[in-house]
């Protein structure tokens, strides 16, 4: 299966509703049975997983407390969501997803599973994005590009080099946290 480009973006449209799909067209990972599309802003569906629909809507709400910008231009974004989904399910595996968002506030022989540590060092990284940037926040970074210009807008992907966005296990939608269920659906399957 080819994948499709994945970049940072703002109001980027879904996928049309009523496409049949087993896996994300972005990083591959399979669907849960039954997953519903993600609402977008425009009112379209978005048929990408989670930490895909996230860096495709920088524009969302709640997207600071989603995920962080780190700087790991050896790795690309498809790769890095497809490393998150790994290390989400691990600690879905043993009931610790809720540290994805707060990695630090464990130790390695509460969750001894390697995906703590994993998540550490990606999270670290987000000083270099700060460093580059002047924030970690995808906030920031989403304010940014709706005031860019469309022909600035479309290079984007060179602009912000390897510049990525690492989702922290969360994933709101009407205010509700849906995320350790999308996880725990494919933790069962």
């Amino acid at each position: 299966m080819r994948l499709a480009p994945l970049v940072l973006s703002v109001r980027e449209s879904g996928r049309k509703a009523g496409c049949a799909q087993s896996s994300c067209p972005f990083c591959g990972a399979r669907f849960a049975e039954g997953q519903e599309p993600f609402p977008c802003p425009d009112g379209s569906a978005d048929f990408s997983c989670a930490p895909c629909h996230l860096v495709r809507h920088l524009e969302r709400e709640t997207i600071a407390e989603e995920a962080v910008l780190i700087w790991l231009p050896e790795m690309t974004q498809a790769a890095l969501n497809a490393l998150a989904h790994g290390a989400h399910r691990r600690l879905a595996r043993d009931s610790a997803l809720r540290w994805a968002a707060s990695p630090s506030a464990l130790t390695p022989e509460q969750v001894p599973n390697g995906a703590l540590e994993a998540i550490r060092a990606l999270e670290a990284r987000s000083f270099e994005a700060e460093t580059r940037l002047g924030a970690s926040s995808p906030r920031v970074l989403g304010a940014a590009l709706m005031r860019m210009k469309p022909k600035a807008y479309e290079d984007r992907a060179r602009l912000l080099g390897g510049l990525r966005l690492w989702p922290r296990g969360r994933f709101f939608v009407d205010g509700e946290d849906i995320y350790p269920q999308l996880i725990a659906d494919r933790v069962a399957a």
